[in-house]
């Protein structure tokens, strides 16, 4: 099933989607994201949270690989498209329901949207830029 998948771009995007959610929720939307929990974060972080947040990354690298594998997406935008698509089909579905049922407000709701469109939208494009060699 995932013989097809390009593991460097996968590493790839997981690095960068960490890096990204480091400055999403730190210098960009730290404070505000913060204010709209509604209460403070532990200092220094909780390790399990942050191993976790890593394999949520891996989940949405693979998965988007292979599906940009299985549609046949062989230009960088139609990698970013599906990317978005997914995203949007997906992610935001499930994202505003946080909003719709469980009381959460639109500025934490979205941010957390923000962050995940900015992040399937940079896989996809790194998916899309580091191509797999094809053997000869």
């Amino acid at each position: 099933m995932f013989k097809n998948v390009n593991w460097i771009a996968v590493i790839v995007a997981i690095v960068l989607m960490e890096g990204l959610g480091f400055l999403w929720y730190g210098p960009l939307f730290g404070k505000p994201w913060v204010a709209a929990l509604g209460h403070t974060l532990p200092a220094g972080g909780q390790p399990l949270n942050m191993v976790l947040g890593v394999v949520d990354a891996a989940i949405i690298a693979i998965g988007l690989a292979w599906l940009i594998g299985r549609l046949g997406s062989r230009t960088v935008g139609a990698a970013v498209a599906a990317a978005l698509a997914a995203w949007f089909l997906f992610d935001f579905t499930t994202m505003a329901v946080d909003y719709l049922y469980e009381g959460q407000s639109a500025t934490l709701v979205g941010i957390n949207m923000g962050y995940q469109l900015a992040a399937y939208v940079l896989t996809g494009l790194v998916l899309g830029l580091i191509r797999r060699r094809r053997a000869v």
